[in-house]
């Protein structure tokens, strides 16, 4: 297999993948292999991102239109030492795509449809290893810092990639191999987000279901009453006076007349949902047993 052939992008903009994270699994949720050598079949990590880079006049030459541009000559050069008639094999894997292409991928996602894509050819890079990473802001000319922190280049900044291409030598799956080696940050954009976004995902809009709070649970706060008006707040029961023995009345004997005994009262066992008020707290407040046991605030008799 040929040597690689280096190339050092123009600016892009950071569209997809990550610079820190590894794939440990392909599209399909299987795990990454070695394909060949000494270590084949043992697990292996690949650092992929994608780079889009502007197009430019090349662009009226169709979606191939890349291969004019001086990087895309030379992924077009490695490509044909390989395989002399790649550009007529139309599944030869150039690892760029037309940002403005309307085809559907393995996932249904046409590029032109993902952010930072149209207008652009996106260069899919891709190694074992993390790049090493540089910033030239608030550097001089030509002078890149060295730019360690985890994280510190996302999706949506522009950068400059270094790396190289080669054939693939594979003869099932014939195509090119880009692989990055330093990335260089030169300005940082508006981030783009993969994945959910919570703004969109519609959460709150609803009303609360009974024994839920907005506020921290600790002493109890009377539910509403469903259909009701808001009442006024219930104010706090006194407490009452010490008594001291020489205030409180002699005590009585009791003599109980069976004449006017009652049969015990039902057992009312309230729930969580009550917010710790009492029964009759709740019923001074307008609400009777069959509004409690339907709202789930007191259990069935």
């Amino acid at each position: 297999m040929a040597q690689p052939t280096p190339f050092t992008t123009p600016v892009g903009r950071l569209v997809a993948g990550s610079l820190y994270k590894p794939n440990v699994t392909d599209a399909e949720g299987r795990p990454l292999l070695i394909k060949s050598g000494p270590n084949i079949n043992q697990p292996r990590k690949d650092y992929f991102f994608a780079l889009a880079v502007p197009k430019g006049a090349e662009a009226t030459h169709g979606g191939f239109g890349w291969m004019a541009t001086p990087w895309g000559a030379i992924i077009r050069a490695a490509g044909e030492a390989f395989l002399p008639h790649a550009t007529q094999l139309p599944t030869f894997a150039w690892k760029v795509k037309d940002g403005d292409s309307q085809v559907p991928n393995k996932r249904g996602k046409k590029p032109a449809d993902q952010e930072g894509w149209a207008g652009h050819w996106v260069l899919m890079f891709s190694s074992g290893f993390a790049p090493k990473c540089f910033t030239l802001i608030g550097q001089p000319t030509g002078s890149p810092a060295a730019f360690d922190q985890a994280d510190a280049i996302n999706l949506g900044d522009y950068v400059q990639v270094a790396g190289s291409t080669g054939g693939n030598g594979a003869q099932q799956q014939p195509g090119v191999f880009v692989n990055h080696n330093m990335v260089c940050l030169v300005g940082y954009g508006e981030r783009i987000v993969v994945g959910s976004d919570v703004a969109s995902a519609g959460f709150g809009g609803a009303p609360l279901p009974a024994g839920a709070s907005t506020t921290p649970r600790g002493g109890f706060t009377l539910p509403a009453i469903p259909g009701a008006p808001a009442g006024p707040a219930v104010p706090a029961l006194p407490v009452p006076a010490a008594s001291t023995p020489a205030q409180l009345p002699p005590a009585l004997p009791v003599v109980p007349n069976p004449a006017f005994l009652q049969p015990p009262a039902p057992v009312r066992k309230l729930t969580a949902a009550a917010n710790g008020a009492s029964y009759e707290q709740l019923r001074a407040n307008g609400w009777t047993d069959e509004l409690l046991i339907a709202n789930g605030l007191m259990l069935a008799a």
